[in-house]
């Protein structure tokens, strides 16, 4: 098991941090700052796996829509058709309610558990070479 800490910490830390630092910087401008805003129109309802999401058409005023772009949270919407404010951030995969969304909370926590395993990581390879 000890052999677990010290390949798999590492992995997990870099896997987290991997995971906020992609996502970070759209899910804070949609919560705190300012996106692009448009309308996002369900096509589709996507209930695979583990949760529901929305898929459809993002539109906003004078630029390109764009297709086949998830909402990060359901914003309201009941059905496929349904239509609600939203915002581009820039993630190429999801806009925003402009709402609000929870996945800046998650981000953040995903990206502090990956700093402090790291850490705690460091510290034992550090106390290990001392020790040697």
């Amino acid at each position: 098991m000890r052999w677990f800490w010290w390949l798999g910490a590492p992995v997990l830390a870099g896997m987290l941090l991997f995971l906020a630092a992609r996502d970070i910087v759209p899910a804070y401008t949609a919560q705190f700052g300012s996106g692009v805003p448009g309308v996002f129109t369900a096509t589709e309802h996507d209930c695979g796996g583990r949760r529901c999401t929305w898929v459809g058409y993002f539109a906003a005023d004078g630029s390109p829509g764009r297709r086949r772009v998830t909402l990060a949270t359901s914003g309201g919407l009941e059905r496929v058709g349904d239509s609600v404010p939203a915002e581009d951030t820039g993630n190429p995969y999801t806009v925003y309610p402009v709402t609000g969304s929870s996945d800046w909370l998650l981000i953040t926590i995903l990206g502090t558990a990956g700093i402090v395993v790291l850490c705690l990581w460091i510290r034992g390879v550090i106390r290990a070479l001392r020790r040697r």
